[in-house]
């Protein structure tokens, strides 16, 4: 649900967001290779293989087109750099219109393309990110509508643009019951570790993970121990006759 708002992508994290949506993508295409070429038959039915894989690979290409808007995308350089480096299998998507509009993505890498051929080929990674964000005007002109006389006449239609983004799950009734003590848990490993010492025997706040783990183990044994010990004691109850 934030993904309207992705900005500063780190390289890292750009080069994986599309390398696990190509990854994804080959599997879903080998699904409706299998499948005898056939996409799924409902969007959003999670009950068949085809089925997960072909709404994993709509979300994330959805991710990424909402990262590539004019408003965030020269905050966002290096997901057109992992674009450009991943555009063989990124184009082999374009077959796919069961994956939906990819004419954001292909108008961005063929604009990306035109201004690196026009700066000359073999540049370094450097090289080319450098003459990327000298030419962002002219990058970001890719997906200015017509009628509009600059990407900044319609920044507030962006992301309505790309549909409705938006996620459903569904929660635990009492949420808090595990993510309290497990963050508690995350706190205190860390700060032991690091900077501090805490005595772990004295934290009252909120019950640790391990320590519930090692009071049920003791319940547990004292349970197996209580019932050994009746079955070893002798029945003193005189028979009835």
């Amino acid at each position: 649900n934030l993904s309207p708002h992705i900005a500063d992508l780190h390289e890292y994290v750009a080069a994986r967001l599309v390398s696990v949506t190509t990854s994804c993508f080959k599997r879903y295409a080998t699904l409706v290779a299998e499948n005898g070429g056939e996409p799924e038959l409902e969007e959003g039915d999670l009950s068949t293989l085809l089925g997960m894989h072909g709404e994993t690979c709509r979300t994330l290409l959805s991710l990424i087109k909402h990262s590539i808007r004019r408003k965030c995308l020269e905050k966002n350089i290096h997901l057109v750099y992992a674009l450009l480096l991943e555009q063989r299998d990124i184009q082999k998507i374009y077959q796919y219109a069961s994956l939906g509009d990819m004419s954001p993505i292909s108008s961005l890498i063929d604009k990306a393309n035109a201004i690196i051929q026009e700066n000359g080929d073999g540049m370094s990674a450097d090289q080319t990110l450098g003459q990327l964000k000298s030419h962002m005007a002219e990058l970001k002109s890719y997906c200015i509508p017509e009628g509009l006389v600059s990407c900044d006449d319609s920044v507030a239609s962006d992301a309505s643009d790309l549909g409705n983004l938006t996620f459903t799950y569904e929660e635990e009734s009492d949420p808090e019951v595990f993510f309290v003590p497990y963050v508690w848990d995350v706190i205190v490993g860390t700060l032991t570790t690091t900077t501090m010492e805490w005595s772990r025997t004295y934290i009252q706040v909120f019950p640790l993970n391990e320590d519930k783990e090692v009071e049920a183990s003791a319940l547990d044994n004292d349970t197996v121990g209580l019932g050994n010990s009746d079955a070893g004691k002798h029945d003193n109850t005189p028979d009835v006759v």
